[in-house]
């Protein structure tokens, strides 16, 4: 019986040995694959999460949802001050079309979007999308001690209607207002195309087996706001009629290419002012551009960006914006026919660096605002971010703008920021962000008293610090 018992602990010792050395195997091949399924699911997930802010308010293809609802949005919002205790400013270049954002954002600003998706049997059956999308925004200012003015907007209300083109079942009639071709850099918020307004069109037409061919008809979209979600400086913003052409995803071997076409029209129009109007004279303009995608690898993307235009399509935008460089007196009749710009682009993504993650970009542009002749604006910056964990990360932020006028200021304003964050994920795009920010500009003396100019009217350089967050969904 000794021996039987014996006998039997000890193979039971073995089995309940050899099941945990199982066990432990099962776990490691558990943990491996966890491990490799998490890989797998965040390098979906930033396929579809947008390379930048622009792609957020584009959103706005469903892609065979199964939702009836869907609530979308962004927003930022912090608390700044500047080196004398006071409400922070923006430090941005005079002329210059953006600035450097990273700590460096004096106001808050929300975008709500809400989309319905009509979901029948019979549009299910067939495979067609319908539906609608409202995008109302919120902005105010923080620049100011005790003036905190705010701004509301209806930014979109449309109606889309896909696979109703029996031959081209991808193909998407759209009308209403809405964020068309809304196409920024997101560590400037610089829109470089913005033809967001009221309109109609069609898009996403199947040329072959990967091209596409878009129209659209626009006006633009008139409200207190900008393209970044600022408010406007100036009265100095109208519509203007322009027909769009697109033909995109073509393959050029290194990335995929679009070309875009603009003829405008404008009408003519008048500002009024506490003396004679300004008269804004009607005329005609056109515009092209190239947009290059290229993926140099899963973490690495880049595009490459060239347009010119002239008369009321200059600004490569759905609505006629002031003329850089010029400030226009009572009585004065500006003549819209006379302007021209050419701008280039480019900007990097290193995402799911391990651990670094990075943005950079670099612009040129040449505007002639037809009166005091051509002016420069080149900018150069980069926001590289160190994970030191899926939550926390370092990001600096270093960006320089240079702006020049014939017979006007001409200088250099650099930007720095460091901020430490808290993300949901190592990723360069992951939101919501959580933020502290330290940031020191200077520029140069051709600038003075006209960087900052509450807090720092008569000096060439200015600090800011606070808190931030920004989001997006």
């Amino acid at each position: 019986m000794k021996a039987v018992l014996a006998f039997t602990c000890t193979a039971g010792m073995v089995i309940c040995s050899s099941a945990d050395q199982a066990a432990d195997e099962l776990r490691k091949e558990f943990e491996a694959y966890r491990m490799q399924s998490e890989a797998r699911i965040r390098t979906l997930e930033n396929m579809t999460v947008s390379r930048d802010q622009d792609q957020i308010h584009q959103g706005d293809q469903p892609d065979r949802t199964t939702k009836d609802f869907e609530f979308h949005g962004y927003f930022r919002a912090g608390l700044g001050v500047n080196g004398n205790g006071d409400a922070m400013e923006a430090f941005q270049a005079p002329n210059a079309g953006s600035k450097y954002r990273l700590g460096n954002e004096a106001e808050t600003y929300i975008e709500a979007t809400y989309q319905q998706n009509f979901r029948t049997q019979e549009l299910i059956e067939n495979n067609i999308d319908i539906y609608t999308k409202l995008t109302f925004a919120y902005f105010t200012p923080t620049v100011d001690n005790n003036n905190f003015d705010t701004t509301t907007s209806l930014r979109e209300a449309f109606a889309g209607a896909r696979g109703v083109w029996d031959t081209k079942k991808e193909a998407l009639f759209w009308a209403g207002n809405r964020f068309y071709q809304h196409l920024d850099i997101h560590i400037t918020d610089f829109f470089f195309r913005d033809m967001a307004g009221f309109g109609g069109g069609i898009e996403d037409v199947a040329l072959g087996d990967e091209m596409k061919w878009a129209a659209a008809w626009l006006g633009g979209s008139i409200d207190q706001l900008d393209s970044s979600g600022t408010a406007y400086t100036n009265d100095y913003h109208f519509n203007k009629n322009t027909l769009n052409l697109r033909l995109y995803d073509i393959p050029v071997g290194i990335g995929k290419l679009e070309l875009i076409g603009d003829i405008a029209d404008f009408s003519g129009d008048r500002l009024e002012t506490a003396g004679a109007d300004i008269i804004i004279e009607s005329g005609f303009g056109w515009a092209l551009g190239a947009i290059l995608q290229t993926p140099l690898s899963d973490k690495i993307a880049n595009r490459f960006t060239m347009q010119y235009g002239e008369g009321v399509a200059d600004n490569f935008r759905a609505v006629i914006t002031a003329p850089q460089g010029l400030t226009l007196a009572p009585g004065d009749t500006f003549k819209t026919e006379d302007t021209r710009r050419f701008r280039m682009t480019d900007d990097v993504v290193i995402d799911h660096g391990n651990p670094v993650s990075l943005q950079c970009m670099a612009l040129y542009e040449n505007y002639d605002n037809g009166v005091t002749g051509p002016m420069d604006w080149i900018s150069l910056g980069a926001r590289p971010v160190y994970h030191f964990n899926e939550y926390w990360s370092l990001a600096f932020e270093a960006g320089a703008d240079y702006t020049n006028q014939d017979n006007g200021s001409e200088g250099v304003l650099g930007k720095f920021t460091l901020a430490p964050q808290i993300q949901p994920s190592a990723d360069f795009f992951a939101r919501p962000s959580i933020r502290a920010f330290l940031t020191y500009a200077t520029w140069s003396d051709g600038f003075e008293g006209m960087v900052a100019p509450t807090g720092y009217s008569d000096e060439t350089h200015g600090i800011s610090a606070g808190v931030q967050m920004e989001a997006w969904w």
